[in-house]
């Protein structure tokens, strides 16, 4: 607990630092900030790959699980934002709202079941044109005042490093390679974990590829995860997640500055819990923030 604080206070304290150095809005015209941006849809494509937004962007997501109203008692709805500091860094948080939507047998009344804080520094130096790369910090923190199922009820913090390449054969393909780490430990409050979800520290090695046709993108990883590097016993897990994304058009929401996503996939695994497959969809909405930010930074560091 008190290690997973440090380390949350450290992510604060080092994006305020970058924020105040960042000069201006300017776009170096580095590979990463002018090819189509894709940003991590969670349970559907679990990877930051190496790209940012401009620098100054601000975006404030919303994702409802829709589908609670007929799984679970309460309908969760993540709510976060992205903001990227400068050529290098971005900052998100997240927060795990819940609410009793009335139509279960319990009533869990509403609150934040649970925290995620993320870092991501773009490497722009020493790699071939084609090739970029990134280095990921990601911190989850389940609170005490929630719903059981909501969370696994450990605190997780996953560091990561992600390289991809665009190739140079077919210009709407690019495959992805990600070595992580996840360790562990528990928040106080015993969660549900998922089938095939590893009870120890573990480490994992994901090789995956974007084709991008624009408002469609078609998604596939495959992940070995292992608990034997530095669990205290050893399990093996394997996952298979294909998916598609559809950024929806905006004459088809009248226009907003709200970019709609939809997905759909279906994630498999294999591990000591036996086979399993899933259908999971997805629906999100990002509302892009950069004007107003420039102006708020331009009269405070004048």
């Amino acid at each position: 607990m008190r290690l997973c604080l440090w380390i949350i206070l450290g992510l604060n304290t080092l994006a305020l630092c970058t924020w105040a150095q960042e000069p201006g809005l300017t776009n170096t015209g580095s590979p990463a900030l002018t090819r189509p941006f894709l940003s991590r849809i969670r349970g559907l494509f679990d990877i930051e790959l190496p790209q940012l937004d401009p620098p100054g962007t601000v975006k404030f997501i919303l994702y409802p699980h829709i589908s609670d109203l007929v799984r679970r008692d309460y309908v969760r709805t993540d709510v976060g934002f992205r903001w990227t500091l400068n050529d290098h860094f971005e900052f998100s948080t997240e927060g795990a709202a819940f609410i009793a939507h009335g139509f279960g047998q319990q009533a869990t009344g509403s609150g934040i079941g649970e925290l995620r804080y993320g870092l991501k520094y773009l490497i722009h130096e020493w790699l071939p044109p084609d090739f970029e790369a990134s280095a990921n910090l990601s911190v989850t923190q389940p609170l005490t005042h929630r719903p059981f199922d909501l969370s696994d009820g450990n605190q997780h913090i996953t560091p990561s490093v992600i390289i991809q390449r665009h190739s140079t054969n077919n210009r709407h393909l690019t495959v992805f390679s990600e070595l992580s780490l996840d360790v562990i430990s528990p928040s106080g409050k015993a969660g549900a974990m998922q089938i095939n979800q590893p009870h120890d520290d573990a480490c994992s090695v994901t090789l995956g590829g974007v084709y991008d046709l624009g408002q469609i993108k078609w998604t596939l990883a495959g992940t070995y995860t292992t608990t034997a590097l530095i669990g205290s016993h050893t399990e093996h897990f394997f996952y298979l997640r294909p998916g598609v994304l559809w950024y929806v058009p905006k004459k088809l929401v009248f226009n907003t500055k709200t970019q709609w996503l939809i997905g759909l996939g279906t994630p498999m695994s294999w591990g000591p819990d036996g086979y399993d497959i899933t259908l999971n969809s997805r629906v999100r909405a990002e509302i892009t923030f950069r004007q107003v930010i420039a102006s708020v930074r331009n009269h405070t560091f004048k």
